[in-house]
């Protein structure tokens, strides 16, 4: 393993570059294992530090894994030819009847901004 110029927060050990950092982490409840991840670690005492690039990689894995506080099931249906997707009475209030919307998709979901 290569030197990195990084001394260790808790020991004070010169930290060396890994390629094999893991995470653990907890998500609504929910314990999350995220591996693969690139930064540096202590040899002394093991203590790790993960780098900007798999911060964000964590972060982008972490975020999946979060779930709305509520949701809303609506059924698909057709008008004039296109398919129509109703909006809860609690949402419309919530928004304060704003009219524009930008959709796209993510996987399996349609994502609304609405503004």
């Amino acid at each position: 393993m290569n030197k990195i110029d990084i001394k260790c927060a808790v020991c004070a050990s010169q930290t060396e570059e890994a390629k094999d950092l893991v995470i653990t982490s907890t998500v609504q409840g929910r314990e999350i294992v995220i591996t693969g991840l690139t930064g540096t670690r202590c040899p002394e005492c093991g203590e790790q530090y993960v780098d900007a690039k798999s911060s964000r990689k964590a972060l982008e894995i972490a975020n999946k894994f979060r779930k709305p506080a509520i949701v809303f099931k609506r059924k698909v249906t057709v008008s004039g030819g296109r398919r129509v997707i109703g909006i809860p009475e609690e949402i419309d209030r919530a928004l304060g009847k704003k009219e524009n919307v930008d959709l796209w998709l993510e996987g399996n979901k349609i994502v609304a901004e609405i503004y």
